[in-house]
């Protein structure tokens, strides 16, 4: 069977022929209605070909949504679990569990800063941030440590949970 560019090549041959005037009429029609009709059924296959490519394409990016989302929920009840965990362990007054393949403790809440009101938050404690006022909540804290600052408070992060 002839490939695509063999007959793209006698095509342009024929073509030059036909500008140097080197082919008779009869001949020139024979041969044109054969080329044309392999080229016609070499591009029909090409074409099924690529049609087939773009339905694999779509395939792979079904696939790769169902994945995503198997994933995201795979990922939301790891967090679930590990939450349920944590509150059973506080609930029960329990610190620290020891097994052969893991070590699980129960954290303690470590102070955090809290922003009531970020308008009253003193300059010292904010960085401008490409036209953005950012508070530095790390300086805000050390700040809450040892004294007040209006526009916030000294208050306390959840209690983590450290699996090892």
């Amino acid at each position: 069977m002839t490939h695509l560019y063999d007959l793209t090549g006698q095509m342009i041959g024929l073509a030059r022929m036909i500008e140097d005037g080197e082919m008779d009429a009869e001949t020139l029609q024979d041969t044109l209605e054969a080329l044309e009709g392999d080229l016609q059924v070499k591009t029909e296959g090409l074409l099924a070909y690529v049609a087939n490519i773009g339905a694999d394409v779509d395939s792979i990016d079904n696939e790769i949504k169902r994945l995503q989302a198997r994933k995201k929920g795979m990922t939301n009840r790891q967090e679930s679990l590990r939450d349920y965990l944590k509150h059973n362990m506080s609930a029960a007054g329990i610190n620290r569990i020891t097994c052969p393949l893991f070590s699980v403790t129960l954290t303690k809440p470590r102070a955090m800063a809290i922003i009531d009101d970020e308008s009253l938050i003193p300059d010292e404690y904010t960085v401008i941030v490409p036209a953005t006022k950012t508070v530095v909540k790390a300086d805000l804290l050390r700040a809450l440590k040892v004294g007040n600052v209006s526009g916030a408070h000294l208050g306390e992060s959840q209690a983590g949970l450290l699996i090892k």
